[in-house]
């Protein structure tokens, strides 16, 4: 019966692809994300339902490099309904943020144009931009489940699309953003919200009041942390692109422009905005990114030495297992993680789009070698963009929403993708081993867990 609903389903979707091409009605486009996730739903039960009878006779599989959909719809009816809205899980989006620990991601931010919130319709601030969602969702990595911990009804900021987040320690940090339409009210405005031993309705976002020579208002920049200092790079404010580097000191929280680019004048590269950073204990990394008609190749990338306060341009080397030109494809709006490996810090680009083409690759950076390298098993489900991802310290990463191009057609979804990027520790494998065998673990206390002999360190991702 479910498979007939799924051909119904993917017939319903193929023909409002159809009439969406002839036709520019945002209910039709809303309509068509909702059979969207009414698909995945039903895959996600069909393959849960077929998984079921296999786990009973078959042996636990660690399989990395492998991007898998994350169910989490199957146990929506266990997941409290946070501050009252009803609702279970985020819904589809692109535009938003996401950080996560060992034991939780988090996810803020976010615009859908198709499905309006009406919780933003009717909030005080009585604001056009009812397609953005002003919400701060956590995700529990164990049990699978979302849970809303701040809305509307929450003090947060009103810039909600392409901000700058990250998390320091166990604190949030959230930079910039805009509101709707894009780049009409922009933020600089830094804000922070602690996550630890923060029960649903004890949470809260607060503004960081701050001194000095702050950046402009502007979405799309990218934000890193290192040696007490918060630096952030480059954004638009709708109009112009920059790539000044300006660092704001957390024990004083005093701004500073360190380093205004003039490409006009100095060799500095051009402002963009949609980049992701990387980086090192002296440099950071400017990871693509582009302008509204341009993007920015990554066989040059451009680095800002912290140490010297200059700009200099690092020859990134293709794959020579990978197809001409063996090096990814200039892009935007695309994700990047770092991890710490044996072969020293990597970064992993997945997804984004160059205005035209529409990626699903996903490529590994060595910063020590500059050598790329094509993940021939990895690749994302569709071709996305304005997704983001975000990892463990172990190196398993994830991937949440964004904008799929799928049957010649831009679909925002609320998929989870996770992918194991390197081979962790042996000890991490045993505990997705032990979750896989039990999946009732996390209902037992810390002192049974602990009395079992389960390490602490993943006590700790149950009983945070």
């Amino acid at each position: 019966m479910k498979i007939i609903q799924l051909l119904v389903y993917k017939l319903l979707a193929r023909v409002l692809d159809t009439v969406n091409l002839f036709f520019n009605v945002r209910r039709l486009h809303y309509i068509r994300e909702v059979i969207q996730v009414s698909v995945e739903v039903l895959v996600a039960q069909i393959h849960n339902e077929s998984e079921a009878m296999a786990k009973r006779r078959s042996v636990f599989a660690f399989r990395p490099f492998e991007v898998c959909d994350v169910d989490y719809r199957s146990t929506a009816s266990l997941t409290p309904r946070g501050s009252g809205s009803g609702r279970k899980f985020p819904k589809a989006r692109s535009g938003h943020r996401i950080v996560c620990s060992d034991s939780a991601i988090y996810c803020f931010g976010g615009f859908n144009p198709n499905n309006p919130t009406t919780q933003n319709v009717n909030n005080d601030h009585n604001r056009e931009d009812s397609c953005l969602f002003e919400e701060l969702w956590k995700f529990d990595m164990v049990r699978k489940q979302w849970s809303l911990l701040l809305d509307s009804k929450d003090d947060l900021p009103i810039e909600l699309a392409s901000n700058a987040m990250l998390l320091y320690g166990d604190t949030i940090m959230i930079f910039g953003g805009t509101g709707f339409p894009f780049g009409m009210n922009c933020s600089n405005k830094l804000y922070v919200c602690p996550t630890v031993n923060k029960s649903i309705g004890s949470l809260e976002m607060l503004e960081i009041e701050v001194t000095g020579d702050p950046p402009p208002p502007q979405y799309g920049q990218g934000i890193v942390c290192h040696d007490n200092y918060l630096y952030t790079i480059g954004g638009t404010n709708g109009f112009d692109y920059t790539l000044d580097v300006h660092r704001l000191h957390l024990p004083t929280r005093s701004w500073e422009c360190a380093y205004e680019c003039r490409p006009n004048i100095n060799d500095d590269p051009l402002g963009r905005y949609r980049h992701e950073l990387a980086y090192d204990d002296s440099k950071i990394y400017v990871i693509g990114g582009g302008t509204s008609d341009s993007v920015f190749i990554l066989s040059s990338i451009p680095a800002y030495d912290m140490k010297t306060n200059k700009w200099d341009y690092c020859v990134t080397k293709p794959d020579p297992k990978a197809g001409l030109p063996g090096i990814p494809a200039a892009r935007k709006c695309h994700s990047c993680v770092q991890i710490q490996t044996d072969q020293g810090l990597e970064v992993i680009v997945a997804g984004g789009y160059d205005g035209v083409m529409y990626f699903r690759d996903i490529w590994k950076l060595n910063l020590s070698s500059l050598e790329w390298k094509l993940m021939q098993k990895s690749s994302l489900p569709h071709p996305s963009f304005f997704h983001d991802a975000a990892t463990t310290s172990d190196g398993c990463m994830y991937i949440f929403g964004g904008i799929t191009f799928n049957n010649n057609t831009n679909v925002r979804t609320n998929t989870l993708l996770k992918m194991w990027t390197t081979i962790p520790r042996l000890s991490v494998i045993a505990w997705e081993a032990l979750l896989h065998y039990i999946p009732g673990l996390p209902s037992r206390s810390k002192e049974e867990l602990l009395e079992a002999g389960i390490p602490r360190q993943f006590v700790s991702r149950v009983h945070d």
